[in-house]
């Protein structure tokens, strides 16, 4: 592969029955992935497999927040990749599991809970890592290498670097966000992908937030910004409503993209009440974002 692949696994929320939950796969050049979120069941893992994702070549799996949908599927996910992996010539490589700092033990016991015993050395073992991304910091980082281990990411100015980081596949940010009624450990999602021909493809996930006109911050000009949109205000929906609880309208999304000079923006975590009106959607965020605006359905993907 010469190109960097999003694939929308689920673009929905838990008030959604018609969309599954919000899971995004990252195919980086190499084969490997990087599945950020992972839906509320074990919809993510029947995604990749439908669409012909190796889930033994998921390399990281990075936590926006703890919430149901975006990852009650991780004991799925953990659990098939330990079961697949036992078959001959499958890729048993590392599995990294990135999740705000407060929200790694209990996403740990939810694991071992569903099935007990999965990190014990003879299930996945010390092939499974859990990274507690700190929100002390302002950013932090995990560099995926070319040997196929990971190594704590330094210098992770928000201007970022040019190109990819020596030595590395990809590099995987976190910045603390704001979401929920009461507040919960959440993050945003920064990717730094090299490419073959030296350069790097940069991807932004908003996670669940609310309204947050610095988020380019955690890496500017993102070549994708996929951003939540939970509500449409062009279809009457309440705004002070959607951000009480921690969530932002389509307009808001295309402000938040232009802030951060993208190039391209796409549409997540779509509510209920507009799932099935996805040009009200983009037209609103149009009047904020010049750029071209996706508003993908399951199973979709883009090319970068």
């Amino acid at each position: 592969m010469d190109m960097l692949r999003v694939t929308f696994l689920g673009t929905g929320s838990i008030a959604d029955m018609t969309r599954r939950c919000a899971s995004t796969a990252v195919t980086l050049p190499n084969g490997d992935v990087i599945v950020v979120d992972t839906g509320a069941g074990q919809e993510a893992m029947f995604g990749l497999r439908t669409l012909g994702i190796d889930p033994c070549r998921v390399r990281a799996i990075v936590l926006t927040h703890q919430h149901l949908d975006h990852a009650g599927g991780l004991p799925f996910m953990v659990t098939g990749i330990r079961f697949m992996s036992l078959a001959p010539g499958a890729p048993r490589g590392r599995l990294e599991i990135c999740a705000p700092a407060a929200a790694v033990n209990g996403l740990r016991v939810s694991c071992d809970t569903m099935y007990p015993g999965i990190f014990n050395p003879w299930c996945l073992g010390d092939r499974a890592t859990w990274h507690a991304c700190d929100p002390q910091h302002y950013l932090w980082g995990l560099d995926l290498l070319e040997d196929g281990t990971a190594a704590l990411a330094t210098d992770l100015a928000p201007a970022g670097a040019a190109e990819a980081r020596p030595g590395a596949i990809a590099t995987i940010v976190t910045m603390a966000v704001a979401h929920g009624s009461p507040p919960l450990p959440a993050q945003a999602v920064r990717l730094d992908v090299a490419m073959p021909d030296g350069t790097m493809r940069r991807i932004v996930f908003s996670g669940d937030t609310g309204p947050n006109l610095d988020l380019g911050k955690v890496g500017p000009e993102p070549d994708l910004m996929v951003h939540e949109a939970s509500s449409v205000e062009a279809l009457g929906h309440d705004t002070d409503a959607t951000v009480t609880i921690g969530h932002v309208t389509a307009a808001t999304a295309g402000r938040v993209a232009t802030r951060a000079r993208a190039r391209r923006l796409a549409l997540h975590h779509l509510g209920s009440s507009w799932s099935g009106n996805p040009e009200a959607a983009r037209t609103e965020a149009a009047m904020h974002f010049a750029g071209e605006i996706h508003v993908p359905n399951d199973l979709e993907s883009v090319e970068i």
